[in-house]
């Protein structure tokens, strides 16, 4: 057997090429470029090449701690499971991964490791692919943000993209996009990074010396490493964050400097590249701001038509003005992104009214408010002018109008006119917030909606008008049918408060009647209940009562707090802020007033008396034609009396006449009963029959005195009558009844409108209680019959009607309440004669 090539060399000369090799491996090791390394299972390195000064780790630090320790978080878990892998019996393996560098950077390393089990030992080569993965990444950002752009993307949103794929590739602490402004200060629009930053939204001065300021000057890119004696708020804010080193990018479109793009370091200055790599992301950036600015203007113009064709239907349909400016200020908000649309209407006092509102300052401006313009503020100075007007700074602004704005936090505002048929109507106002202005166009754009509703207005005022001389011509005709059918004044007398007060929107109607030197309520229709029906109010002081007796004339008062009297302080206390009177004549002389107000702050029409007026008229013939029917009624009060009085004859008469005759036949008859029992006893049966009949007669006539005239009612009077009546009903009733006596006609006809009205309740009303009530008042009897049945009562019902016969004889008021379920009140007021009480019947 052949000797081996080491058997035939001497073994010093063995040795020595031992020794060769292990120092040229050495010397390979300490040389390579390549990352060359030796870690135990432990994890820890044993050895590693010079290459390793690449991360900017000391020997100590990096022979202190286990490898992986160095890696970045997100790829521990593969190296721990390529870790595994090889002491499982893997001969080596392939892995990349990224290592943190000590200021901060990352890097990435393809590593081929194979292991040596009987040593215990990993030796692994790694190669630093960071550029070749850089210049992919960067690529792969562009082409995503590209991506974007192409599908146009809202600008934000590309922003965001940008700032962060920019972040990331270049590895800095932080990026920005800022937006300049007309104004002299540029906003943050986007922000990434390690750092809170500056937040989205705010706004800096250009002043000083920043990034931000020499971009804009320069138009190019520049770099500050050193911020230490910089001035201005941008250096400040920088200077409190610590950062360093900053390099910006202009950010270009249509040929101006858009914007800045800034990427911001606090510790490791910037490659010399870093400009350039920002720049391609910049143009990308240019070109969304650009199409989406296209898109905006077409999308606007859109919006804009929609809007104005939107709101020009609501007008052809001719829809409530209230919901045709609601619709106007919401569409105008929208388009202009301002923070809130006013309407107001220019009044004769020189305050806007507000009648439309939309945005943030609803609570500081509502509708229905009516507010004293001042002199410098938007809505005052189209007042002033009449034309389209602007104020780009608030705080200069004066007013009670110019405070409420400001307080919301208002810094600038376009108001145009609305003219309506040659005359200013009011305005319509835009506000913002923001301190940038509003844009140019703002007045022209504003001023297609003000001609819409200008249109609007018109066409509403013209069907108001037609509506309101329709609706006033039917209440007319419906009180003019009324008066002619001949009914009680009363009747005429709420059925013309009634309509007076829908006619006029009035708060309440009131009518009176002048006696010497005080008035009469007698009706009254809707609240506040200020004159109340019945009282009497004295006359005189600053009032419109007053002021209709003494001229004769039509009188208003649009400032009820300057009011005096006693009818002037009774409006006060009710809220009444203004009131229109107007007189009633009747046979020449001022009977008379009719009288409306209202409780909201807005005046009536000037037209308001002579509206009233046309009612007026109608009293007089209605309390003319009353006065005819008042005799009439005595007449048949009188022909009532003069039953009652001949049925209080014939209870006399038969007391005293043929009810006696037929006891003392009675008498007679048992005595001859008696004795004929003696003689014949044949007699005894037509006896007993004329006992029987007599006793019957006797019953009979009895009972025909108390259906004609309850004597106990006669001898007791009312009270008493009540009391008998009730005790003989089946049904428990609670009554206040007034004691003292009353005309024998009023009496007799009280008691039977209740004895009927009860009567009623047993029989239909499936009751378990009822209560009666009658009191009399400043010459007015009332009486009440209140159940808890079943209700639903019809009033032309036969009990009813006879009651409500009785109650129109003597020209009284019926008023009946039945809902189903709720039980019935029966309600009626008689007059009393002006001679009760009687000092004879007092008691």
């Amino acid at each position: 057997m052949r000797a081996g090539l080491n058997d035939a060399v001497p073994p010093r000369w063995s040795h020595r090429r031992g020794l060769r090799a292990e120092r040229e491996a050495e010397r390979i090791f300490e040389m390579s470029p390549a990352l060359l390394a030796v870690a135990g299972f432990d994890g820890y390195l044993r050895r590693f090449n010079p290459a390793f000064e690449v991360f900017g780790y000391s020997r100590e630090e990096l022979l202190s701690r286990p490898w992986i320790e160095f890696a970045h978080p997100d790829d521990r878990e593969r190296m721990l499971e390529a870790a595994a892998s090889l002491e499982r019996g893997a001969h080596d393996v392939e892995l990349e991964n990224r290592v943190i560098c000590r200021d901060g950077s990352l890097r990435w390393v393809e590593w081929s490791t194979r292991v040596v089990p009987e040593e215990g030992l990993f030796y692994a080569a790694g190669r630093d692919v960071t550029e070749s993965r850089r210049a992919a990444e960067e690529q792969a950002a562009l082409r995503r943000v590209a991506t974007l752009v192409a599908r146009e993307t809202a600008p934000e949103a590309v922003f965001d993209a940008v700032v962060r794929e920019v972040g990331e590739v270049l590895g800095v602490d932080a990026t920005h996009v800022g937006r300049y402004d007309g104004d002299g200060t540029v906003v943050s629009v986007a922000h990434w990074g390690a750092h809170p930053g500056v937040e989205v939204g705010a706004r800096f001065p250009l002043d000083g010396d920043s990034v931000s300021v020499r971009v804009l000057r320069s138009a190019s890119s520049v770099r500050m490493d050193d911020y230490e004696d910089a001035p201005g708020v941008i250096a400040e804010t920088i200077r409190q964050m610590g950062i360093r080193f900053s390099i910006g990018v202009p950010i270009c479109v249509r040929g101006r400097t858009w914007g800045v793009m800034i990427a911001t370091s606090k510790d490791v200055p910037f490659p010399a590249e870093t400009e350039a790599r920002l720049q391609a992301f910049t143009e990308l950036v240019a070109t969304a701001i650009s199409n989406a600015s296209a898109h905006d203007e077409v999308r606007i113009l859109a919006d804009e038509q929609a809007a104005l064709r939107r709101v020009a239907t609501l007008v052809a349909k001719q829809a409530p003005q209230g919901e045709v400016f609601a619709t106007i200020a919401e569409e105008m908000g929208g388009l202009l992104a301002v923070d809130s649309v006013h309407m107001v209407r220019y009044e004769e006092d020189g305050v806007a009214a507000v009648v439309a509102s939309w945005g943030t300052l609803t609570q500081a401006v509502p509708i229905g408010a009516r507010v004293p313009m001042g002199r410098r503020n938007v809505t005052s100075v189209v007042f002033r002018t009449g034309r389209a007007a602007r104020l780009d700074d608030y705080r200069d602004s004066s007013g009670s109008i110019a405070q409420r704005v400001s307080a919301g936090g208002v810094r600038s505002a376009v108001g145009t006119p609305i003219v309506v048929e040659g005359r200013l109507w009011g305005a319509m106002v835009a506000a913002s917030t923001h301190d940038e202005r509003l844009p140019a166009d703002t007045e022209l754009r504003i001023g297609q909606f003000t001609e819409l509703m200008a249109t609007a207005i018109a066409n509403a005022e013209a069907r108001a008008e037609v509506a309101r001389l329709a609706d006033e011509q039917a209440a007319l005709r419906r009180v003019a049918t009324l008066v002619a059918e001949g009914p009680s004044a009363a009747a005429v007398f709420d059925a013309v408060t009634r309509e007076v007060a829908a006619v006029l929107n009035a708060s309440a109607v009131s009518l009176a009647r002048y006696d010497d030197d005080v008035i009469t309520v007698v009706a009254q229709f809707g609240t506040p209940h200020h004159l109340r029906l019945g009282e009497r109010f004295a006359l005189g002081g600053t009032n419109v009562t007053t002021s209709v007796l003494r001229t004769g004339a039509t009188a208003r008062l649009d400032d009820v707090t300057t009011a005096t009297g006693p009818i002037g302080d009774a409006a006060r206390r009710a809220g009444v802020r203004s009131t229109v009177g107007t007189p009633v004549i009747v046979d020449g002389r001022t009977w008379g007033v009719l009288a409306a107000v209202w409780t909201d702050r807005d005046p009536p029409p000037d037209d308001t008396g002579q509206r009233m007026a046309g009612f007026a008229e109608l009293l007089d013939t209605a309390i003319a034609n009353a006065d005819s029917r008042d005799q009439l009624t005595a007449s048949r009060a009188r022909l009532l009396a003069a039953g009652d009085d001949a049925r209080r004859r014939v209870v006399r008469n038969l007391h005293d006449g043929a009810q006696q005759r037929l006891v003392h036949t009675i008498v007679t008859l048992k005595l001859a009963q008696q004795a004929l029992r003696k003689d014949r006893g044949d007699t005894e049966p037509l006896l007993a029959d004329a006992l029987r009949t007599a006793e019957l007669a006797t019953h009979e006539v009895r009972e025909l005195a108390h259906g004609i005239l309850p004597s106990v009612l006669t001898h007791g009077g009312l009270r008493a009558g009540v009391d008998a009546f009730v005790s003989r009903l089946d049904l428990p009733v609670d009554f206040e009844v007034l004691s003292e006596r009353l005309p024998p006609d009023i009496e007799a006809s009280a008691y039977f409108i209740v004895a009927e009205a009860l009567t009623n309740v047993v029989k239909h009303a499936r009751a378990t209680r009822a209560t009666v009530c009658v009191a009399a008042n400043d010459g007015v009897l009332a009486l009440e019959v209140r159940d808890d049945g079943i209700g639903g009562a019809q009033p032309d019902g036969h009990g009813l009607m006879g009651i409500a016969d009785r109650i129109e004889t003597l020209g009284g008021r019926l008023r009946i309440e039945s809902t189903e379920g709720d039980g019935t009140v029966l309600a009626a007021q008689l007059p009393l004669s002006t001679r009760w009480p009687r000092k004879s019947d007092a008691r």
